[in-house]
């Protein structure tokens, strides 16, 4: 039952320039209205006192309204009634048994209202809150020198001020964590935003691998770990696809860019607990490898290198095989990670000259 009801309260609004917030606070204002108005029935009956039972009814009646036009794309009318609501309950209460039964305090509500219902400006809600301080003071210098509908005992007078305060407390309660409710869930929404963000910048569209910058940022902390310590080896490999312009000008972008995610797939696996492979650029690849020195990750890119042989592209009648050359750099204290990388890749280019499909250490 309150699963039902908690869903009913928390129920979306219909129309996209509502804000379901605005909606969900009514909606759980209006719930402790009714039952105020439920209490204040229950006492007029009690004590036989009509205009009380009917004042109550009219409030009960309002309520439902206004509760139910959340759910039909009237949120912003139902706020601007239900702040009003609380001026005429007040109105109404204090002419009837006087300044001290505590019904000033829903005028706090209305500010708290005024404030949580972004509906106005600034200078509107500033406007407001003087006007609502007014109208309470003018009210009770009136009520003071005329006197009042009912005349009540201190026990009744005892009951109303704690029902007030209750109630207000209840309603100022419901608007403070909806509000913060809401303000958490836009943070935690901005947090997976910005992380979604971080994670596009940071991957590489065609292959799914990390980016250039990504990797740069890896090789960053795998230095510093090593420097700290906590990491025993790091060793740099840039790899290059042999003649893959050949391979884009005989067949055609499309069919590169199939090779390329294919190898990226591999690239992938191969690394996994490894350390992480990034494209460089182009048919360059990245390959960072932790805890691993320099001849145990040439050991490893020779696997690498036997499986790339085995691997055939079919385009057409023709079945296309590759080969790889890679370049290969231990990091060590005495120098910066981007000499490693440069290391890295003037052994690449060493490999290019001496023919291509060779690992260079």
């Amino acid at each position: 039952m309150w699963g039902r009801l908690k869903d009913f309260v928390l129920q979306d609004v219909k129309n996209e320039n509502e804000i379901k917030m605005y909606a969900v606070i009514l909606r759980m204002g209006l719930l402790v209205m009714f039952l105020y108005y439920g209490i204040t029935m229950t006492g007029a009956v009690m004590m036989n006192r009509s205009a009380s039972l009917i004042a109550a009814g009219v409030g009960v009646l309002l309520s439902a309204v206004l509760f139910g036009s959340t759910y039909h794309n009237r949120t912003k009318a139902a706020a601007v009634f239900f702040i009003l609501s609380f001026s005429v309950l007040i109105l109404v209460s204090v002419l009837m048994y006087g300044n001290y039964t505590g019904v000033f305090h829903f005028m706090y509500v209305q500010i708290a209202l005024l404030y949580a219902l972004d509906y106005m400006p600034f200078a509107g809600k500033a406007v407001s809150t003087v006007l609502l301080v007014a109208f309470r003071i003018g009210l009770f210098h009136y009520v003071e020198r005329v006197g009042t509908f009912y005349i009540i005992d201190n026990d009744e007078l005892s009951l109303r001020q704690g029902l007030h305060i209750v109630i207000t407390c209840l309603l100022l309660l419901v608007i403070v964590s909806a509000s913060t409710q809401d303000f958490r869930e836009m943070q935690e929404k901005l947090v997976s935003y910005n992380r979604k963000l971080q994670n596009i910048a940071s991957i590489d569209p065609l292959t799914g691998l990390r980016n250039r910058r990504s990797g740069m940022e890896y090789i960053r902390e795998q230095a510093e770990g090593y420097c700290n310590g906590e990491t025993k080896a790091l060793t740099i490999a840039i790899g290059d696809i042999d003649f893959f312009k050949k391979i884009n000008d005989t067949y055609g972008h499309n069919y590169g860019d199939l090779v390329l995610k294919t190898l990226a797939d591999a690239f992938k696996n191969f690394m996994k607990s490894r350390g992480r492979v990034a494209r460089w650029g182009g048919e360059e690849f990245l390959f960072i490898f932790h805890n691993t020195n320099g001849d145990e990750a040439s050991y490893m890119l020779a696997d690498l290198q036997n499986e790339i042989h085995q691997m055939e592209f079919r385009m057409g009648g023709d079945t296309v095989r590759l080969t790889m050359t890679f370049g290969v750099a231990e990091y060590d204290l005495r120098r910066e990670a981007d000499d490693t990388i440069n290391e890295a890749d003037q052994k690449l280019y060493m490999g290019k000259a001496q023919g291509r499909d060779r690992i260079v250490y």
